[in-house]
């Protein structure tokens, strides 16, 4: 019997309609897993005891509830259960489990394990999609009295933990450690880049190596002991499954392509050895090390490029991995609180003493180690930040030329045709690869050096595409222009269609084998059929030019009548559609407070873990508990609460936080940014989000982001839509209901929006320098930097909503909207801004914050608006129109009126800051800003 065995009988010793009969369960349960060939679940106790420790220590005795609510994990929202027919369920429930033996009849009981894992869920959907309970399937909860977990959570967490329960003596033995892992270094990784490539494949490098490491708790004990991140439906873990024979089901070869695993894990391990945890530690070390030398390898023999002692050296330095272990037992017993005294205070340990007796003397169960996992999880926190205190410093000889992406290691490759001396003086080991024909300019442009780890992460593809999956082949990633003249090109397939794509047959037919195509952005790369997409830096006239054309595609003898046809069949597309925008967003998205939110300190009340009927019971159910030797009588609910206000950190919590941050990230945000707008994902992490944006579906796409975070949309035909009402914390997707983190989770933003040719480097640090100052100014804030080509700054900070108000992007989309001269309802002038801060220069503080009453602001904001409206353009008063003047009048009356509403709730909201006001201002009429 292999451990596999086992831990497929934790994961089926409840079914999934436990919930609808809680008497019969067991029956059923067993029932279900004879129908796959298995037997003995309900012998499986030792396991299920530890994941359901929580709810049944923390409940009266005797108490039950029929099932008609489901809580929310992480805030007070709930659904109501409709009455469901539940003779009908379990008798579809059991011809699904009939089917489903057919195909797993044949696999070890290993392969079934992730077979069931990965597809139970999606095959009941499938089969069962026409029933009406069919919707809360994800989020049918474990236990009916505690309905602030899902059934598959706890399934989860019970196949991941190794306890045996001894019936004859009444003894519960376990074998767990609680594990963290994290690789680095993060940010600077990721944000020496010099193109949008370089910065995807860095996330993604770091994502992958991460997911490496993962493989050998994957492959040992079973995907479910990752706790966190929620490795269902990760599209690396779907890779994994599908090379290792697993099919899962709806599997998208080309999801792979979106980093989605964050650098860190935590894990169970089923083991409290010491040398066992290590042994697991140094063979990830060695897949991640054998990994990146396998990449240099096939590159290097790839690219025809000779190895060099300089380059293992270098790559000897990546990356820095750190784990802490924290075992749940020591010298053959569970650990105790007395063995975590280094760890806590007294005061903080003698809460948890206190609950634990509080649990004994009035819990429907005897507490378990499974009471402690608060306390582990936090002493693996800090023990993990006490590890990367000691961090090993390495002196590297450094003396050469610098890379021109990272700057701080030497140049080992280089591209040069005027002058080698350049990096040969400084760095006499230097490879030149000038004239080597495999190297294209997309690896190495000409007057670029690259050390070795940043010359691999511009190649990786090269690794991926050969070793990992053919979705990797010619790998194209947008370009800041190209995210810029998204919107242009959606104009102009739509309105200019022959003219857009004779000018791309133009420079094809000029250019030959040296033109320059990418894979359009998502949304309209539909719209291009079987035709190939020219690079957006082409459709801005400044480029071209005999010395752009030079430097960037190696081309030289283009006359001056080829690039003048060029010239006219861009203005023939132009005179249809508009010059195309030069500027482009980049945005950072970072939930707030996550480390608190996993530590559990902002878990809600604990009554709100309670069935809405069986809080009223514990309410007035008796309870006692004991001080200073005496005993007091009171309810069971304000025992409780004395001792645990809000609710316990548990792995069932973990496992929900990592299902809400799977679903945003999987089901929300590609969602968001590619398929509904012109942006393209770089990295989407759960609460980490990183995408590139075009300017005309920048505040769509950031409101959406954030309040989708939060669960606070809903689904209109189809389409994501903003949802303030929505405080339940689920979200209704495809006919399920998804788990989110739920209202009183909150999330920061930073956002950069600059030409495209500003260097990348600069706006990849302004965009976390925007994210870290909305988090300074308070959270739950986004920072909005506008960059000028001229040099030129503008920042504004804002919460997203103030009280009951409207949330402030939907102002600033109206505001954006009022400066667009192509508006129906008329514009405003661009220099009512310039007069605004005339106006005002005087009347603000050192902070920019206005001093004075509030009549002035809002009777000049009316009277600047006054002043600053114009006429739709095919509106322009002529004589037959005096006759319609009064229904003008009227137009622009209800224009300036509803605009100075949103202008002047902005301008108060933001605490009166006057240089904030003209910034978002300023900003707003970016989104709709033509060629410079």
């Amino acid at each position: 019997m292999s451990d596999f065995t086992e831990k497929l009988k934790s994961f089926l010793h409840d079914p999934i309609d436990k919930c609808f009969d809680i008497p019969t369960h067991i029956e059923r349960a067993k029932n279900y897993a004879q129908k796959l060939g298995i037997s003995g679940v309900e012998e499986v106790k030792g396991s299920d005891q530890i994941a359901s420790c929580m709810e049944r220590s923390l409940l009266p005795k005797e108490v039950t509830q029929d099932f008609n609510e489901v809580r929310h994990p992480l805030c007070a929202g709930k659904l109501p259960i409709e009455d469901c027919e539940k003779k009908e369920i379990f008798k579809a429930i059991g011809e699904v489990y009939e089917k489903i033996s057919n195909e797993i009849s044949n696999m070890d009981d290993k392969k079934k394990f992730f077979y069931l894992w990965r597809n139970l869920q999606d095959i009941i959907y499938q089969d069962l999609n026409n029933k009406s309970w069919i919707k809360y399937l994800p989020i049918l909860p474990a236990d009916t009295r505690v309905p602030d977990h899902s059934i598959w959570e706890h399934l989860k967490i019970a196949s991941a933990l190794h306890a045996y329960w001894d019936e004859k003596n009444k003894v519960l033995y376990q074998n767990n450690s609680l594990f963290l892992f994290t690789i680095g270094p993060v940010q600077s990784f990721i944000s020496q880049a010099r193109k949008t490539q370089d910065f995807y494949m860095g996330s993604f490098i770091l994502s992958f190596l991460t997911f490496k490491a993962m493989e050998v708790i994957i492959d040992k004990y079973g995907p479910t002991n990752i706790i966190y991140p929620d490795l269902y439906k990760q599209p690396l873990m779907d890779y994994w499954l599908n090379k290792n024979g697993t099919e899962p089901i709806s599997y998208d070869k080309n999801s792979i392509l979106l980093p989605t695993i964050p650098n860190r894990f935590v894990a169970i391990v089923n083991t409290t050895k010491k040398e066992e945890i290590v042994n697991l530690v140094e063979e990830m070390k060695c897949r991640i090390k054998c990994l990146i030398e396998s990449a240099k390898d096939l590159i290097f023999c790839t690219l025809n490029i000779k190895a060099h002692f300089k380059i293992n050296s270098q790559l000897s330095e990546f990356p820095e991995i750190y784990w802490v272990a924290i075992p749940w037992k020591m010298d053959g017993r569970d650990i105790s609180f007395d063995d975590l005294k280094e760890y806590f205070n007294k005061e903080g340990l003698d809460k948890y003493r206190n609950l634990w007796k509080f649990a004994i003397q009035n819990g429907e169960f005897q507490p378990n180690i499974g009471l402690f996992y608060e306390l582990l999880y936090s002493t693996l926190e800090k023990s993990m930040g006490a590890r990367k205190n000691l961090r090993e410093f390495k002196q590297t000889e450094e003396k050469g030329r610098k890379c021109s992406v990272c700057g701080e290691r030497d140049v080992i490759f280089f591209r040069e045709t005027a002058n080698k001396n350049k990096f040969l003086r400084f760095n006499p080991y230097a490879i030149d690869l000038t004239d080597n024909q495999r190297v294209s300019l997309k690896y190495l442009a000409d007057g670029e050096g690259l050390c070795t780890i940043c010359f691999i992460k511009r190649t990786f593809e090269v690794y991926l595409e050969k070793e990992i999956s053919k979705v990797f082949d010619d790998l194209t990633f947008p370009s800041t222009a190209e995210v810029a003249s998204a919107d242009f090109k959606e104009r102009a397939l739509n309105n200019a269609n022959k003219e857009f794509f004779e000018f791309q047959e133009k420079f094809k037919e000029i250019f030959q084998n040296k033109y320059p195509k990418v894979r359009p952005l998502p949304k309209i790369v539909k719209s291009f059929g079987d035709k190939e997409n020219l690079e957006g830096a082409w459709f801005f006239e400044e480029n071209l030019t005999k010395k752009r054309l030079k430097e960037d595609l190696e081309i030289e003898g283009v006359s001056e009548e080829e690039i003048k046809e060029l010239r006219e069949a861009l203005t023939a597309i132009m005179n249809r559609v508009g010059k195309p925008n030069p500027y482009y967003a980049l945005l950072h998205l970072d939930g707030d407070n996550m480390g608190k939110w996993l530590s559990g300190e902002l878990l809600p009340e604990i009554e709100y873990a309670y069935n809405s009927e069986v809080l009223e019971k514990i309410k007035k159910s008796e309870a006692v508990i004991k001080e200073s030797d005496k005993e007091i009588k009171t309810t069971f609910m304000e025992g409780l609460k004395k001792y645990t206000p809000r609710k316990l950190l548990t792995p069932a919590i973990h496992a929900s936080i990592s299902t809400a941050l799977r679903n945003y990230a999987l089901e929300f945000v590609r969602k968001i940014v590619e398929e509904e707008h012109l942006g393209k994902l770089i990295y989407a992490g759960g609460d980490d989000v990183l995408a590139l944006v075009n300017l005309k579906d920048l505040f769509d796409v950031i409101q959406k982001l954030r309040w989708a975070f939060s669960g606070q949309i809903k689904f209109e035909n189809g389409e994501i839509k903003v949802d303030l009402s929505n405080k339940t914390g689920f979200v209704e997707k495809d006919g399920r209901y998804l788990l989110t983190m739920g209202p009183e989770a909150t999330a920061s933003m930073g956002v950069v929006i600059t030409h495209y040719k500003t260097p990348l480097q600069i706006v990849i640090q302004k965009v976390f320098d925007m994210e870290k100052k909305a988090k300074k100014e308070g959270k739950d804030r986004f920072a909005i930097c506008l960059m000028k080509r001229s040099g030129e700054e503008r920042i504004a900070i804002a919460k997203w909503k103030y009280d009951d108000k409207e949330d402030t992007i939907e102002a600033l989309k109206e505001i954006a909207k009022s400066f667009d001269e192509e508006n129906k309802e008329g514009y405003i002038a661009k220099g009512f801004i310039q007069k605004f801060a005339t106006e005002f220069a005087h009347l603000k503080d050192k902070e920019g914050c206005f001093i004075g009453t509030g009549d002035i602001v809002n009777n000049e904001i009316l009277r600047l608006l006054d002043r600053s409206y114009n006429f739709p353009k095919e509106q322009k008063i002529s004589e037959e129109d005096k006759k319609k003047m009064e229904d003008k009048k009227k137009m622009k009356k209800e224009f300036i009126e509803k605009l100075l509403n949103y202008m002047r709730d902005l301008f108060w909201n933001i605490g009166g800051n006057i240089d904030y006001f003209i910034n978002f201002c300023t900003i707003a009429t970016f989104i709709h800003k033509r060629e410079d």
